[in-house]
């Protein structure tokens, strides 16, 4: 019985700083971005599996008269010749057929852009929507070292309300690139949390309850908020430099 597997790509805002290394990756290091591991998670799928659909998501911003979406993938299609340049990818593309090289171009052609979303567990939504008419399975959903904590943090919102059909299994995949000027372990995960013996466990309310609002609050207040804690780690011995 062959599994059918979708993919899920997040497009990203087309004034994100390096957003070609984001959606392409840098070969001369062999880090792999959106399109690289798009092709090297397809090329790699096991007899069994059969990819079904390439999805990718839409956000707000525009060039070229066109959507954040519809550019994503005319870049995609533009730079397919350089992913021979990557050296994990270059004996994956070597050993396919004639047949088997023009259906993975034929994939990327057809990926399907969603309509814009207003949050991550909206595009999770339609994207589930989408998958489970093409009779999906297995979803991979590939995003950026530095932005797959929060994928996977809102697929698990999506399906504890139900957004997610149960029979799709999600898998998170991790590009190698992270937001310019960043490093993975720059991002921060705050978990509620769940051990009797830490002293913080009866203290209410806790600290990643605390920070949930911190996304919905205006510039103004994030800036003066970063700020403050900056000052108060500062006090404390940390190193960070409070946001100028």
């Amino acid at each position: 019985m062959t599994t059918k597997v979708g993919v899920l790509l997040h497009s990203r805002h087309l004034e994100t700083e390096a957003w070609e290394d984001l959606v392409l990756g840098r070969p001369r290091d062999d880090r792999l971005g959106d399109a690289a591991t798009l092709a090297r998670e397809v090329l790699t799928l096991s007899r069994d599996h059969a990819l079904s659909c390439v999805v990718i998501g839409s956000g707000l911003s525009q060039r070229d008269g066109i959507s954040e979406g519809a550019y994503t993938k005319r870049f995609f299609l533009a730079n397919l010749a350089r992913l021979e340049e990557f050296p994990r990818l270059r004996p994956l593309l070597a050993q396919l057929s004639g047949p088997q090289r023009a259906a993975f171009q034929q994939a990327v052609r057809d990926i399907i852009i969603m309509p814009r979303a207003g949050n991550t567990v909206s595009e999770l939504e339609t994207a589930a929507g989408i998958f489970a008419a093409h009779g999906v399975h297995r979803v991979l959903q590939i995003t950026a070292a530095s932005h797959a904590p929060r994928c996977l943090r809102e697929q698990t919102v999506a399906r504890a309300y139900g957004l997610i059909a149960p029979e799709q299994q999600w898998y998170t995949v991790a590009t190698d690139m992270a937001y310019c000027g960043t490093r993975p372990e720059d991002v921060c995960v705050i978990e509620p949390l769940h051990r009797r013996d830490q002293p913080m466990t009866f203290v209410r309310p806790g600290l990643s309850e605390v920070i949930a609002p911190y996304f919905f609050l205006p510039d103004t207040d994030k800036k003066a908020f970063v700020a403050m804690v900056a000052e108060f780690m500062a006090a404390r011995g940390s190193t960070a430099q409070p946001p100028r």
